[in-house]
């Protein structure tokens, strides 16, 4: 009887550390879907701001090439030219 007993105290205690064990998994858990999260939004205004960062550095580069071609003020009037005709091209493609 006291073998078994035994034996019943030894599994109730192997029960208990599972249980622990199991409740301390469920927060590190917890914390890594919260730190996912955290590094998505991150990487979504990341990318986000290379897009900018890659539209602006086309923008001078052509503004530079323009300059150089054809002077500042010329290169203006090229850049105001296909604004509008980028402006009419989605008019165009949104209808």
């Amino acid at each position: 009887m006291a073998n078994e007993q035994l034996i019943i105290t030894g599994i109730e205690y192997k029960i208990r550390k599972l249980i622990e064990l199991n409740a301390s998994i469920v927060k590190e858990n917890i914390a890594l879907k919260h730190q996912l999260g955290e590094r998505d939004n991150q990487l979504t205004l990341l990318t986000r701001e290379l897009g900018e960062k890659s539209n602006e550095l086309v923008k001078i580069t052509l503004a530079k090439t323009l300059e150089k071609e054809f002077g500042v003020e010329e290169s203006r009037e090229k850049l105001e030219d296909l604004i509008a005709e980028i402006d009419r091209c989605i008019e165009v493609l949104s209808e």
